[in-house]
C-alpha cells in the first residue's frame, strides 16, 4: 500500500470518528478530508468496508456512512498494517 494511500485512509476514519454517532455522506467526508469524492469512494469500498455502516437513500442515490459502534481507531491501524505486510509477503 502507498504511504498516501495510508494517510487517506486515515484522514477518513479520523472524519468518521469525529463525526460520533452520525451519518456522514461521501461528499461531506471529501469536504471535511480534502480529498476527492471518488478517492473516498474507492478507499471505503476497498479497504473500509468493515469497518463501517453503508445505508444507501434510494431516491437520490446517496450513501451514508458512519463507523461500526465500538470501533477503535487503533484497530484499524492494526488491520492495515497487518494488510500491508501481507501485500509484502507475495
Amino acid at each position: 500500500m502507498r504511504k498516501d494511500t495510508a494517510e487517506n485512509i486515515i484522514k477518513i476514519v479520523k472524519c468518521l470518528k469525529g463525526a460520533e454517532e452520525g451519518w456522514l455522506w461521501i461528499r461531506e467526508i471529501a469536504r471535511r478530508t480534502n480529498l476527492h469524492r471518488k478517492t473516498v469512494s474507492r478507499l471505503v469500498d476497498n479497504h473500509l468496508s468493515m469497518f463501517v455502516d453503508i445505508q444507501t437513500m434510494e431516491p437520490f442515490n446517496v450513501r451514508m456512512i458512519r463507523l461500526k459502534p465500538g470501533t477503535d481507531i487503533n484497530g484499524v491501524y492494526r488491520f492495515l498494517s497487518t494488510m500491508e505486510k501481507l501485500n509484502n509477503a507475495k
